[in-house]
């Protein structure tokens, strides 16, 4: 039993907190008619309970203390069964009360249950594969992780061993590579500013054509290439193209872009702050569609394959083009000048600025883009050369980049085909079948050898199948291979052609049915009703979805540009997609920086409630923002580099036909534009 003193003592101060929460609500709605009143229920419970002005002194100097302790996470928290994963404070009146007494910061403490358990040396990626819970703290910014860690395994109670901190608010030295990126961002802006303004003046106060101007001034061929006036009407423009061109590419790029950023927004609610909606993620029929985002990939490989042979093969290339070793030398240096800019500045520029993308979400995330950021740092040039997918896999440098490393790869291969395809069509056949069956028996011996999991939405500790089979180009290849055959079928049967209504309704609905099962196949299997047993059942799944998904999208594809998908082909050929299909490549290398960043703006962190409240909430205004952006970087970085790589082959191209009399013959290369 308490003395009765301390019960009352304790009341009054409750009382005390409450009144004086009152009393701040009638500051916000401050007016002379509510002053007029003269009413005050601070002043009136002092007058009524005559407590001292030294205690209230004392409460109101250490009421700071008060709503410090108060912006904890509470243990438990409301939601008990729900198997609370992050008990969250209130990160709003941690920030509100910093400065009042000393700066206070609102941080994660990572929890391990038991008493003195095992932190695994405090090595973060081992933490994250055990039971870990994060409760928030406001603690003293000067504290480190090291001090608060200590401070909780020594004032708690709980079974629970502090492990590690993270915080929402983190020191970010400004050192030379800030500055340098800083000022290399400032001169770009300023000359596309330049150009702009140049372009825009030309165009609507002058009334000069460009090409007169070209003609006369080289120089500002140059400059107009970095113009945000007529780069932005070049993405933006949706009239509708030639015939050669494949349409419903722009279509497929788009869509398959949103899939992919739809997948990856839903992977950071994996880190949610309850675990059973989680577990039941997978048992909504719709969620198959999500899950099974990783088709989107094959379909890039598929899209990028059918690019490169398209391209190639459309231009004619006669034995002598074959047989030139500058055709297969600028082969490959278009395509280093084409993707690697845009990209490794991003990477400049993710180094540098993701660190100040901070708050709650960062902390309760384990600040993992810091272990990203000295990735970069350590080992940018694995990206430069598009090595990056043989590292560890452990903390890459911006996760999204190995896909960029394995089309690479296989388009190092891409002459062997193309070449083969020229020869003999049944040579290159042939080599595609082989690759096909070598890429699928790696995955069985693989598989057999690993007892890896069927699909990448199945947790994998070791992280072999990302290492040995996620992201690497000899397991990728299938649809990369299919995606050559058929650029070199459309290349060769130019046009439309008629076809029987019930064949074109036969092939397009199983063009349709059969994805659509891959899709729904392993329903059981990701909500943890069946259980696969044996690897080569595994194996079997992972190699054959995959194929005959690239097998049907292909086929969609010629259905499409040959004219046989009826509705279906007006809707995938329809101009309105040509600004996505053409910012698609910009929005791959930029989408998951900018949904970390809008995932951060919130003061909590995820709470998975459906998959429908997360496609309305975050997908869809993710999907927005990351076009937005890629269209800005695409004006500035991507179409740059491509009118100014133009513009240097046609130099070239003039100078050998003034050294040569004969007509130069046309490169196969040379309106190869790869797009993902």
């Amino acid at each position: 039993m308490f003395p009765s003193s301390r019960i009352l003592n304790f009341s009054l101060i409750s009382l005390f907190l409450s009144l004086k929460l009152v009393d701040s609500s009638f500051h916000l709605f401050d007016s002379d008619n509510v002053q007029s009143l003269n009413f005050n229920p601070i002043h009136g419970f002092i007058n009524y309970t005559g407590i001292s002005n030294q205690l209230l002194k004392t409460l109101k100097d250490n009421m700071y203390a008060i709503q410090q302790y108060d912006a904890f996470g509470k243990i438990p928290s409301p939601g008990f069964f729900e198997i609370e994963l992050i008990f969250d404070g209130n990160y709003q009146e941690c920030r509100r009360i910093s400065g009042v007494k000393y700066d206070t910061n609102y941080c994660y403490v990572v929890l391990i249950p038991g008493r003195n358990a095992d932190c695994s040396g405090g090595n973060i990626n081992n933490i994250g594969n055990q039971v870990a819970f994060r409760r928030a703290v406001c603690m003293p910014k000067s504290c480190g992780s090291g001090d608060t860690v200590n401070l909780y395994n020594q004032l708690s109670g709980l079974p629970l061993t502090a492990c590690a901190t993270f915080c929402s608010e983190r020191d970010v030295p400004k050192d030379s590579s800030f500055w340098g990126f800083s000022i290399f961002m400032t001169v770009i802006i300023s000359i596309a500013i330049l150009a702009t303004s140049v372009d825009y003046l030309r165009e609507s106060v002058c009334s000069v054509t460009t090409k007169s101007i070209e003609k006369t001034y080289s120089i500002f061929r140059i400059l107009y290439a970095c113009s945000f006036w007529t780069n932005a009407s070049t993405i933006l423009n949706v009239s509708p193209q030639p015939d050669s061109y494949i349409k419903c590419l722009d279509c497929i790029r788009g869509l398959s872009m949103a899939w992919v950023l739809s997948a990856h927004v839903l992977n950071y609610f994996l880190f949610s702050d309850t675990l059973m909606p989680i577990k039941s993620f997978a048992s909504y029929f719709a969620d198959s569609f999500f899950i099974n985002a990783n088709f989107s990939v094959d379909t890039f490989f598929l899209v990028s394959g059918i690019t490169v042979a398209y391209s190639f093969f459309r231009m004619k290339p006669t034995s002598k083009i074959l047989r030139s070793p500058s055709t297969w030398i600028l082969f490959y240096v278009h395509r280093f000048i084409r993707l690697t800019p845009p990209y490794m500045i991003f990477i400049g520029f993710y180094t540098v600025y993701s660190l100040y993308i901070q708050g709650p979400l960062a902390a309760s995330l384990f600040n993992f883009t810091v272990l990203q950021v000295e990735a970069c740092k350590a080992s940018w040039w694995r990206n430069l050369i598009y090595i990056n997918n043989f590292d560890d896999g452990e903390n890459p440098c911006y996760g999204p980049s190995w896909y960029l490393a394995v089309d690479t790869q296989l388009y190092l291969i891409a002459p062997i085909l193309l070449i083969g395809l020229s020869w003999k069509p049944i040579f290159g056949i042939v080599l595609s079948i082989i690759g096909c069956a070598g890429s699928i028996l790696t995955v069985y011996i693989l598989y057999l050898k690993f007892d890896l999991p069927a699909d990448s939405f199945h947790s994998d500790a070791s992280g072999k199948f990302n290492f040995y089979i996620y992201q690497k180009p000899w397991i990728r290849c299938p649809p990369y291979l299919i995606g050559i055959l058929v650029g070199y079928y459309l290349a060769k049967n130019p046009g439309t052609s008629k076809l029987q209504l019930y064949r074109k309704v036969f092939f397009m609905g199983i063009s349709f049915v059969l994805p659509f099962c891959f899709l729904i196949a392993n329903k059981g299997y990701d909500e943890g009703k069946h259980q696969l047993e044996k690897s080569y059942v595994k194996a079997s799944y992972y190699n054959f979805s995959r194929f005959f998904w690239a097998t049907s999208v292909g086929y969609i594809i010629v259905a499409c540009h040959r004219g046989w998908a009826g509705p279906i082909g007006n809707f995938m050929n329809h101009p309105i997609w040509q600004p996505l299909g053409r910012s698609s490549y910009s929005a791959y290398i930029v989408h998951l920086m900018i949904v970390y960043y809008f995932l951060n703006v919130g003061a909590k962190p995820l709470h998975f409630v459906s998959t429908w409240q997360v496609y309305v909430y975050y997908i869809l205004p993710a999907t927005i923002l990351t076009f937005t952006f890629a269209f800005f970087w695409s004006c500035l970085f991507e179409l740059p580099i491509m009118k100014l790589e133009k513009y240097l082959l046609e130099v070239l191209r003039i100078k050998k036909i003034r050294s040569e009399p004969a007509p130069a013959e046309v490169p196969a290369w040379k309106e190869h534009h790869i797009h993902i």
